[in-house]
Formats: C-alpha cells, structure tokens, sequence
C-alpha cells in the first residue's frame, strides 16, 4: 500500500471539517494509486476538479502516486 499525505487548498477543505493544515490528511491508498484515484477516494465532486501537484510538479490525471509522498490539491484559478 502507498503511505502518502494530501494537503488542501480553499474550497477544496469545505468537505473535511477536521482537517488541520498544519498536519494535512494522511491517507493509506492501494498501491500503483493515480491522481484520478486519490480525487475519487477524497470524494471531491468532479466539478471540483482540482490540480494535483507533488515535489513542485503538475501531476496527470493519470500519474501515479508515490509511497511517502506529499499531494497539494487546489481548485485552478480562471479569470483575466
């Protein structure tokens, strides 16, 4: 199993009234988990749609999550 934790950004908190940004969410996912997974297992609705990125990289929808990792997700921002 993958051993990762996911920090969230904005909207994104509403559905997780415990978290602590200090600590994050520390998840246990099967392993070979993709970003397309882990959104689905947070249970954010796909209109959410957030941006996932680790180590300072924009992550695919279907790019494989590493064990020990750290996930930030933030909804893009759009607008001009």
């Amino acid at each position: 199993p993958l051993n990762i934790t996911v920090t969230l950004f904005s909207a994104l908190r509403d559905g997780f009234p415990d978290y602590d940004p200090e600590t994050g969410l520390t998840l246990v996912l099967p392993e070979e988990a993709s970003v397309a997974d882990l959104v689905r297992h947070l249970g954010i609705p796909p209109e959410m749609a957030p941006v996932v990125a680790c180590d300072g990289r924009i992550l695919p929808k279907d790019g494989i999550l590493t064990d020990g990792g750290v996930f930030h997700l933030f909804q893009p921002v759009a607008g001009g």
